[in-house]
């Protein structure tokens, strides 16, 4: 069985969904972001194994929700971008013969370069819930 690997650039994706400002936008950033992972852990548990989800955050660590789910993960940067890491993803599947890795953001720079390396890019719209994108993902797979 091959497995579809989709890499969501999570901080792009929590941005273009909500937009921010004010003085306590990083609280409210940390919740969207602690929102989005919960919804991609659960679209892996109700998907099963043909599917895999890597978010990726740009900064230091975060505590996130307890995960346990084996087909999701959560990566934080620090002395790289999570473009870069997601684009390292894509080149090493690519390479390995693993399979396509799909790119889930509203970046187009990122978007094209995934596809240049080996990779799909699933393009999300400014304000595209993220409980829309899982849906998406997930009407493929879901058993």
């Amino acid at each position: 069985m091959s497995v579809r690997l989709f890499c969501i650039d999570g901080t792009n994706l929590v941005r273009t969904a909500y937009g921010y400002g004010g003085p306590a936008h990083q609280a409210q950033e940390q919740a969207d972001a602690e929102r989005l992972v919960g919804i991609f852990e659960r679209l892996c548990r109700d998907a099963g194994p043909a599917v895999e989800v890597e978010v990726f955050f740009d900064g230091a660590f975060r505590v996130m929700p307890s995960l346990d789910s084996a087909n999701f993960r959560v990566r934080f940067t620090r002395e790289f971008t999570a473009d870069e890491m997601i684009l390292d993803r894509v080149r090493s599947r690519s390479w390995s013969g693993g399979g396509s890795v799909t790119v889930v953001t509203a970046d187009g720079d990122l978007g094209r370069s995934a596809q240049a390396e080996g990779g799909r890019w699933m393009r999300i719209e400014h304000g595209t819930a993220p409980e829309a994108v899982a849906g998406k993902i997930g009407g493929r797979f879901l058993r």
